[in-house]
């Protein structure tokens, strides 16, 4: 594995200063154009400084961390890239007052076309703090007769002339500062994107291609459209912009530039999901996917505590963007709506009357309520209920409830997990109260030496 060394940017703004707590890596990508056999992957990052514990230096107080890359090709399971970054950055005055400031990079690499998986690592060097994620990406010759679109990189600010060619950040013309959250609002009121338009020339026979800029709401109607017309002289252009989104409710947005040449009937588009939170815009009444479907369904007739508990049970499902939702709705009605929205959204069977997946989710509450409860918790907020709701029944349970030499602990094996994994739990307390402490499933809490906790003293 490569380690190179990081060169980050600290930003600032005050977007997240009524959210809950950041994770301490995000990220985001984009595809762009590169030659007749590979694409350009633009990987995008940004660490929570706040979460960086600061180290002593010759009297500086410095955070310093890592960046891991691991891209891999699904085809022969070929590593085409494995690097490790390392980063150091002098740390801001007061970082409990800080939590506002993000370390901000980017990283970019040639991938010949094909499919690939991708683990991003993040981890603070001073600390065993770390972030893990895997994310899939295709990357392939565009196949349209005429032009094509790359994707959409989302930015926090984008300027051109009078910058930096030598910046991290430089690309025709314009410097590019990303934003890794996708989050937008209070604190951040515009959305800047930055995207290419490709093979303008090719195949001509209109003088113009209609460029639409959209947000789109989750019913996928526009709250935000902007249209113009580009020549087709050039065979490649940028398209960058910013919309206004100060006035636009908190929730998830889609948005979306369509490139048309109305003389061929040809439209393509690309988009990319992003977050609002904007917690003194009031929610706009319901009005959902069909408003005869809201008022017949349970939500519409819920009370204020009986729709806490509902999302309380239901927040395992939910995004971080929704949980930030879900804290800035104060009023009734926006509660009702937003948790039908939420529930309507995961069904994965829309055209029947029945929402399936929510019916069997719900089950799932009850039985880890029934198996699960102990004296101070309601099953479902135990570990073995999370990982229950989460993951529905275990293709096997070992259980080891009167062991001489140890605590009573449950292995759990799900078959259809990533080829196969485990999860661990132990009653460590006597109260019946099984708690996570291994498993081999990405992204949740991993010990390879969990034995040494359940062995009796």
């Amino acid at each position: 594995m490569k380690k190179l060394f990081l060169f980050l940017v600290l930003l600032g703004y005050s977007i997240t200063s009524a959210q809950v707590q950041k994770p301490l890596l995000d990220y985001d990508y984009a595809r762009f154009n590169y030659d007749e056999n590979s694409s350009f992957l633009e990987i995008y990052y940004s660490f929570a400084e706040y979460l960086l514990r600061p180290t002593n230096i010759d009297g500086v107080q410095f955070v310093k961390g890592y960046l891991k890359i691991n891209i891999k090709n699904v085809s022969d399971d070929s590593l085409i890239v494995d690097r490790e970054y390392k980063f150091k950055s002098v740390a801001s005055d007061s970082l409990t007052n800080g939590k506002n400031k993000s370390l901000i990079g980017t990283l970019a690499f040639v991938v010949p076309f094909g499919d690939y998986t991708c683990i991003i690592t993040g981890g603070d060097e001073s600390s065993s703090l770390k972030y893990e994620d895997k994310f899939s990406f295709h990357v392939s010759k565009a196949k349209t007769p005429s032009f094509f679109l790359s994707d959409i990189q989302l930015a926090s600010s984008i300027k051109q002339g009078s910058v930096d060619p030598n910046s991290v950040f430089y690309k025709n013309s314009y410097e590019v500062i990303p934003n890794p959250s996708t989050v937008y609002g209070e604190g951040l009121p515009v959305v800047f994107f930055y995207s290419e338009l490709y093979d303008l020339n090719k195949d001509v026979q209109s003088e113009y291609l209609k460029v639409d800029q959209l947000l789109l709401d989750v019913r996928n109607n526009p709250v935000i459209k902007k249209s113009k017309l580009i020549g087709r002289k050039n065979p490649s252009i940028v398209e960058a912009g910013a919309l206004n989104i100060s006035k636009i409710p908190s929730g998830t947005y889609t948005l979306a530039l369509v490139l048309t040449d109305s003389v061929q009937n040809l439209s393509l588009a690309s988009s990319k999901k992003i977050f609002i939170y904007n917690p003194s815009i009031p929610q706009p009444l319901a009005q959902s996917f069909s408003d005869n479907d809201y008022i017949a369904s349970e939500f519409a007739s819920m009370g204020d505590e009986e729709l806490d508990e509902v999302f309380e049970v239901s927040k395992y499902l939910a995004k971080k963007t929704e949980i930030q939702q879900w804290s800035g709705i104060i009023d009734l009605e926006s509660k009702r709506n937003f948790l039908f929205t939420f529930w309507k959204g995961r069904d994965q069977e829309p055209s029947t009357p029945l929402n399936e997946y929510k019916r069997d989710y719900f089950k799932r509450v009850e039985l880890a309520n029934a198996q699960f409860s102990t004296f101070q918790k309601r099953g479902y907020k135990t570990d073995r209920g999370r990982v229950y709701l989460l993951y529905g029944e275990p293709s096997e349970i070992e259980r080891y409830p009167n062991q001489i030499d140890s605590k009573p602990y449950e292995i759990w094996q799900y078959n259809s997990l990533e080829g196969g994994v485990q999860f661990v739990f132990a009653d460590l307390t006597g109260f019946s109260d099984y708690l996570l402490l291994h498993s081999t499933l990405r992204g949740e809490l991993r010990d390879d030496n969990w034995q040494r906790k359940v062995v009796s003293n």
